[in-house]
């Protein structure tokens, strides 16, 4: 499928350390991040494009119609991982954000697509190093942009590597926009019993949820302020 000039944002990752996860650990990450992208998805309709992509046994890619909601994909697909991590076994994900055009996208595999934010997003999974969490801009302008690769990518990523499997779980229910009294309600969990509302704000005021959701909101609203300036351009 052709649809060259449409802005859309690519996700590229990886799972953290997979070498010491066994085989049937790396198969339940990578199928909760799959059922993570479609539970996004339900969550808010139209961003995702088709399904997620995954290869190797530890790689996968995801493509989204609307490039704002770029940053609480990446959070949401971490804190879904994070929240099944227990005292042995640590799960999380790398994700290398790309936003720009596509070129091609195709029809079965989302990784077999072509455009400068499918390429964007590959070779930065490919580079990051001491992060889990990066940005790449497909723009002639790179400098109001700046502020996001340098400052707000760096802080979200930082506060999400810190969350522990409870403030993981809190957090991801309150991307969903469920309050605490609902996420208290629907928490469940093999590993501990269920928590009341007050536990649920304290995991997530631990997990500085107040600081992040400001930080999303801004993020969303400077993405779409410059992509929409970007077209009026283009006209």
């Amino acid at each position: 499928m052709a649809i060259t000039g449409n802005l859309h944002a690519v996700l590229t990752g990886d799972l953290v350390s997979s070498s010491r996860l066994t085989s049937n650990q790396s198969q339940q990450a990578m199928d909760l991040l799959k059922n993570s992208a479609t539970l996004f998805e339900q969550c808010f309709s139209g961003t995702v494009h088709g399904n997620m992509d995954t290869f190797r046994h530890d790689s996968w890619q995801l493509l989204l119609n609307k490039p704002e909601q770029a940053f609480r994909a990446a959070l949401f697909l971490r804190s879904a991982l994070k929240m099944e991590s227990d005292a042995v076994t640590k799960y999380d994900t790398r994700i290398s954000i790309g936003i720009g055009s596509v070129e091609y996208i195709a029809a079965e595999r989302t990784s077999d697509s072509r455009g400068p934010a499918f390429t964007l997003s590959g070779r930065g999974v490919d580079t990051m190093k001491n992060s889990s969490l990066a940005l790449s801009i497909d723009t002639e302008d790179a400098e109001p942009w700046r502020d996001m690769i340098q400052a707000i990518i760096p802080l979200l990523d930082c506060i999400a590597t810190d969350w522990t499997p409870t403030e993981s779980r809190a957090v991801h229910a309150a991307l969903m926009g469920r309050t605490q009294e609902e996420s208290a309600r629907l928490w469940v969990s093999n590993k501990i019993g269920r928590p009341t509302r007050q536990a649920v704000g304290d995991s997530l005021i631990r997990a500085h949820w107040n600081t992040v959701h400001s930080v999303l909101l801004q993020a969303e609203k400077k993405t779409l302020k410059e992509l929409n300036k970007g077209k009026k351009q283009i006209l």
